[in-house]
């Protein structure tokens, strides 16, 4: 269920009575030309009227309460401009429902609190409830994905008023759990430069995120830059020094560089972080098979092998056995490549020279 539909349940729920203009006038002091339905919030009040008891006795604010969850729940209801003109009317119905607010935070109803309060940012649109409502929102959030695409459209609304740095700060924020860490980046500098605080937390995240644009900009350099990937991630490792996977990008940086002892050096100190990493053991294979050794490398493509089952790992294997000359395995693993793929380019060369 997404956030609209979910809301206009909740106000399925809610009963609207029916208002003349004069009882509104005596009731609000707000002028209303028409008759409108005004909803009401209170379970012991809901009862009491479908008993039919005591229809003249139901307090304002039970009425006022409505107004602004209706508000709230939806911007667009048929009556909205009717019920700003009921709550501008007197100045105690904004005080009553932050009082309203508060009482709901305090008990952590937030859902009830935020649609409240959202309600109140219709009709007193300032920094302070705003900042209340992005908070209110990203805690929902964080319980309840419905509430993702809610707090983007509060994010978007925050930002149009000048010099108000909170939303980006939220906006990095998600940014970052949806793996757009330059964009976050982006939003978190604004943060800092429309006036936001740079609380411990803050920084904390600035960091974090320069260091993940660092490493995503590094790793994409590893293959055609190698050099300059290392220049960028081998610093990487003061902040991410337990991070396996930038310590085999590091590796296979050298290996592109054609530094093979230094890489199987990186690639043993990734493997001592994270032996489940199939890729460091492949790496291993090609940088030992670069040097060589043969019989090293065999011992880790048999281990990626087993796992994988890859067409390009058994062909390295093939190559392998052929170069300590153990024609037998290499017949063996080349009849298993041709089985995964006949048509794979590698296989193909090879049939050229066992079939020949």
């Amino acid at each position: 269920m997404d956030i609209k539909s979910y809301f206009n349940e909740k106000l399925s729920k809610v009963l609207f009575l029916e208002f003349t203009p004069e009882r509104i006038k005596k009731l609000f002091n707000a002028s209303i030309e028409e008759k409108i339905y005004v909803p009401l919030r209170s379970s012991d009040m809901l009862n009491e009227i479908k008993n039919k008891n005591n229809l003249d006795e139901i307090p304002i604010a039970y009425f006022i309460e409505g107004i602004f969850f209706v508000i709230g729940a939806d911007k667009n209801f048929k009556y909205v401009d009717k019920y700003k003109k009921i709550i501008l009317a007197r100045k105690e119905n904004t005080k009553f429902i932050k009082g309203k607010i508060f009482e709901n935070i305090k008990n952590k109803n937030y859902e009830e609190a935020y649609i409240l309060l959202k309600g109140l940012l219709n009709v007193e649109k300032s920094k302070e409830n705003f900042n209340k409502l992005i908070m209110l929102c990203d805690n929902l959030r964080q319980k309840d994905s419905m509430y993702k695409d809610e707090e983007k459209d509060i994010i978007n609304l925050g930002k149009s008023i000048d010099n108000y740095a909170l939303p980006y700060l939220y906006e990095a924020i998600l940014q970052r759990e949806e793996g757009k860490y330059e964009k976050a980046l982006f939003n978190i500098d604004t943060y800092i430069l429309k006036g936001g605080k740079e609380t411990a937390e803050v920084i904390d995240i600035k960091q974090s995120l320069e260091s993940i644009v660092s490493y995503e900009k590094g790793k994409s350099l590893v293959s055609h830059n190698p050099e300059e990937a290392l220049k960028i991630l081998v610093p990487l490792m003061d902040e991410m020094g337990n991070d396996a996977n930038l310590i085999y990008f590091i590796a296979v940086a050298y290996r592109n560089i054609e530094n093979y002892e230094k890489a199987i050096y990186y690639l043993n100190e990734a493997l001592s972080i994270d032996s489940n990493i199939v890729e460091i053991f492949n790496e291993l294979g090609i940088n030992y098979a670069s040097l060589g050794d043969f019989n090293n490398a065999i011992l880790y493509f048999r281990k990626v092998f087993e796992v994988t089952k890859s067409i390009e790992v058994c062909t390295n294997l093939v190559m392998c056995y052929l170069n300590i000359n153990d024609i037998n395995q290499s017949k063996i693993h080349y009849e298993i490549a041709k089985k995964i793929n006949p048509k794979d380019e590698v296989v193909m060369q090879l049939k050229e020279f066992f079939e020949k």
